[in-house]
């Protein structure tokens, strides 16, 4: 009896053991299939990829581009992309905040001047851009940029004093108009630049910075300067007497000092005019010819052409009038620019 009961622990202890292997092996199998789900690195996106990251001082954008052969040209495209998006953020965050300046309605030389100079200075453009990391996924490449907005602020806001120093350094006090001139340029060329790198202080998010007392005293020297030039206009012939007036009035209501004697610029000028009537409509259409002369010196010359039309001839030559005389304006602003 007690043999058999010995035979049947012993069974019952095998089989338990049996059990005891079955089931390790089963959470074994089962543990092991698991760990294969989880890591998929083919699949599985870096946390950058799924959410742009967000930080107080720096910015990020995210590019993608696919591969339709050249895998590197995919990276370079996805770094471009990822500069993109950055400067996209960028101009979406300052849309709300950016106060958008009115513009001047009462022209004056200063006014072409300041226009002529805008448009030779570049605007200030997205720098110290980095691409921090690339990510490669089949035929996709992802790349991850950050820009230092901190940074990028305190170095844009030490070049704005840069350029007040430059600006309160300028003598406007010299003793000829010809120096006066020059140096008042040269005023002007600095502020145009100083309001695009505040225009770039806003793009970041940033505080512009206020003009200082003496800047604001050298800019206003700077524009009565300017505004004090005068031009004396001469046209070929005494047949041109009352295209003289036409244009001395349509240079003064642009801002241009018209004088009749002592002017610090001499105009001499021509004008062949063309004049069509169509139906009920008149045409004019005039090309001018003007010399700018400095003590009897030549300086500069110009060739314009416009064209007006009215229902009335003496209107379509007076508006082809105001269009040349505005040409002119620029025109001069370009010589003032350029010739100092």
């Amino acid at each position: 009896m007690d043999k058999r009961k010995f035979k049947n622990y012993k069974s019952v202890q095998a089989m338990g053991s049996r059990l005891t292997a079955t089931v390790c092996l089963s959470l074994l199998l089962l543990a092991g299939c698991q760990t294969t789900t989880t890591n998929k690195p083919d699949t599985a996106l870096p946390d950058w990829i799924v959410q742009t990251p967000t930080s107080d001082y720096l910015i990020y954008g995210v590019g993608v581009a696919d591969s339709v052969g050249d895998m590197q040209n995919a990276k370079l495209a996805a770094q471009e992309s990822a500069r993109l998006a950055l400067a996209k953020q960028l101009n979406v965050t300052i849309s709300a905040t950016t106060n958008i300046s009115q513009r001047a309605t009462e022209k004056s030389m200063q006014y072409h001047v300041d226009e002529v100079i805008n448009s030779q200075v570049p605007n200030i453009l997205l720098q110290g851009v980095n691409i921090e990391q690339q990510y490669q996924q089949g035929k996709t490449a992802y790349a991850l940029a950050s820009f230092n907005r901190t940074q990028a602020t305190m170095q844009t806001e030490l070049s704005i004093r840069g350029i007040d120093d430059e600006i309160m350094q300028v003598m406007l006090n010299s003793p000829t108009k010809s120096q006066r001139l020059k140096h008042a340029i040269k005023v002007r060329k600095l502020a145009v630049k100083r309001t695009k790198l505040n225009d770039y202080l806003s793009m970041l998010q940033a505080v512009k910075l206020a003009k200082p007392s003496t800047v604001l005293t050298q800019l206003a020297k700077s524009e009565e300067i300017l505004n004090s030039l005068s031009f004396n206009i001469t046209p070929d012939s005494y047949k041109h007497i009352n295209i003289k007036d036409l244009l001395a009035s349509a240079l003064t209501s642009n801002g241009i000092h018209i004088v009749p004697n002592e002017a610090d610029f001499e105009l001499s000028f021509r004008v062949n005019w063309q004049h069509i009537k169509k139906a009920d409509t008149f045409y004019s259409i005039g090309e001018s010819f003007l010399v700018v002369t400095e003590n009897g010196r030549e300086k500069a010359h110009f060739n314009s052409k416009v064209k007006a039309a009215s229902s009335y001839a003496q209107t379509a030559k007076n508006n082809a009038m105001h269009k040349l005389a505005d040409k002119l304006s620029t025109q001069l602003a370009h010589f003032i620019v350029s010739g100092t």
